[in-house]
């Protein structure tokens, strides 16, 4: 063949191509058993409890209360534990303050975990007063050998608390706020 001949070829082929039947869109047709979209991440609605103490914990504690705490109402407060990666097992206890009463189990034990797993426990809380109050859960988790400890608190409000407000500044014998003076520093010689 020569060199027109081929060139007549490559271009009748192609538009051979281009007159063919159009692909079906594939994104459009559906799909028998399609899987369903998954729910949302129950997890993504939880406050994150508070850790004391130094930064990197070994587990993080995640808390939703089922309703809002009430004085005299019990509620349930849903914890979800979070190990982090080289965490072997997991202990949590779980303690209330003066004016909240907690009952089921204050104490949980996780012997094996997986790193990002979220194992889950629930408690009451029972509120006898309204006020700012909140809860201590204590983490021991396993690490090889070692036993590491860690504190979180976890903080609610029941009922109608004021916001604090700053307190009104001194004044002085006319009623005028008296205002902060920086200090000066002198050296004497002598």
């Amino acid at each position: 063949m020569n060199r027109p001949a081929i060139c007549l070829a490559i271009v009748g082929l192609a538009l051979t191509a281009c007159g063919s039947e159009p692909e079906p869109d594939v994104a459009a047709t559906p799909v028998q058993g399609a899987a369903k979209p998954a729910p949302a991440d129950p997890m993504a609605r939880m406050a994150q409890a508070v850790g004391s103490g130094k930064p990197g914990a070994a587990v993080g504690i995640r808390y939703d209360f089922a309703s809002k705490p009430a004085v005299g109402t019990p509620t349930e407060l849903q914890l979800a534990f979070i190990p982090n990666a080289g965490v072997d097992s997991l202990e949590v206890v779980v303690n209330g303050m003066d004016g909240v009463t907690l009952s089921g189990p204050l104490t949980a034990s996780f012997p094996e975990v997986e790193a990002a797993k979220p194992y889950l426990h629930t408690v009451t809380v029972l509120p006898d007063r309204a006020g700012v109050f909140y809860l201590s859960v204590v983490a021991t988790t396993q690490i090889g050998n070692q036993n590491l400890s860690r504190t979180f608190s976890i903080p609610f409000a029941v009922g109608n608390v004021p916001a604090q407000q700053k307190p009104a500044p001194q004044t002085d014998a006319s009623g005028e706020p008296i205002q902060p003076a920086k200090a000066k520093e002198t050296t004497k010689s002598g």
